[in-house]
């Protein structure tokens, strides 16, 4: 079996020809866009958006979104974040809070100077040359690209990055999402999360839901079969592997619950998709 790399970021470039509207969708990626030509209305978390040349975008994981394209080519850079950048690579809380720990009415677009726009732009695009070629290394100095670009606009205006209040709920919530990122292949309880962040359970399973937008539980389950989807796809590892490999002792537990979310088994998953290839011998 060939392994298809899922790495913690990718970028392309894409530019659409006619109008087009895209089915709302959410997914367990972070996704930052660059808008570079045309225009196109936005709904992003029940929020409306006029996107033009020069808009930045952030979206957050489980958030959902749809776009209708207005004005064509509608041409943009798309780049896809998985948790563990998000949640590990980017030490600075203030850096990362564009894409958490949200203040309430948050903008997800912001329309950038033209200096601005100018100055991180090449670095959008060495990113899709980056991932285009996935030369070696290229996932580290995609990462530092990813990083410059954050820097870049923080340089320009601090205000593109506002947080919550910072207090210990807030940190616990985040502590919380780190936990899962890390060790969702292991039994995890709030409970335990709570304990060695010194507040209650109840606390933080109110202030999750409030910053995150679901529930702990959910959120551990969304990111155990986003992870299995990925061993599903990438690997030939048989289902009781894969149960076990994303935190599920038990099988039966495992199917059951991908078929309640997915509405097919694991193995139809698998043979509806084509992102794993065998080796000819």
């Amino acid at each position: 079996m060939i392994y298809t790399h899922i790495p913690d970021i990718s970028c392309f470039y894409s530019d659409t020809v006619g109008d087009a509207l895209t089915e709302p969708t959410a997914h367990f990626e972070y996704e930052m866009l660059l808008i570079t030509n045309g225009k196109a209305s936005a709904c992003i978390n029940q929020r409306s958006y006029s996107l033009k040349a020069g808009d930045l975008i952030f979206i957050s994981r489980l958030e959902r979104h749809s776009y209708l394209i207005e004005e064509e080519p509608y041409c943009r850079y798309v780049v896809s974040l998985s948790g563990s950048l998000i949640l590990s690579y980017i030490k600075d809380t203030k850096l990362a809070s564009i894409f958490i720990q949200r203040p309430k009415g948050f903008s997800h677009a912001i329309q950038l100077p033209s200096c601005t726009y100018q100055r991180v732009l090449p670095f959008f695009q060495q990113l899709a040359e980056e991932y285009s070629l996935q030369e070696a290394f290229y996932s580290v100095k995609s990462a530092a690209l990813f990083l410059i670009i954050l820097i870049e606009l923080y340089r320009t205006n601090p205000n593109y990055f506002p947080m919550r209040s910072h207090t210990e709920i807030s940190d616990a919530v985040l502590s919380a999402q780190r936990c899962v990122n890390d060790y969702y292949m292991k039994k995890l309880t709030l409970q335990e999360i709570a304990e060695s962040n010194f507040v209650s359970r109840h606390a933080l399973s109110l202030a999750f839901k409030d910053i995150v937008g679901i529930t702990f539980k959910e959120y551990l389950i969304l990111f155990r079969l986003t992870e299995a989807k990925k061993l599903l796809l990438t690997t030939d590892l048989s289902i009781s592997q894969i149960s076990e490999a994303v935190g599920y002792e038990n099988v039966n537990n495992f199917l059951r619950i991908f078929k309640k979310r997915e509405k097919i088994t694991p193995l139809q998953y698998r043979k509806c998709h084509t992102l794993y290839t065998h080796e000819i011998s």
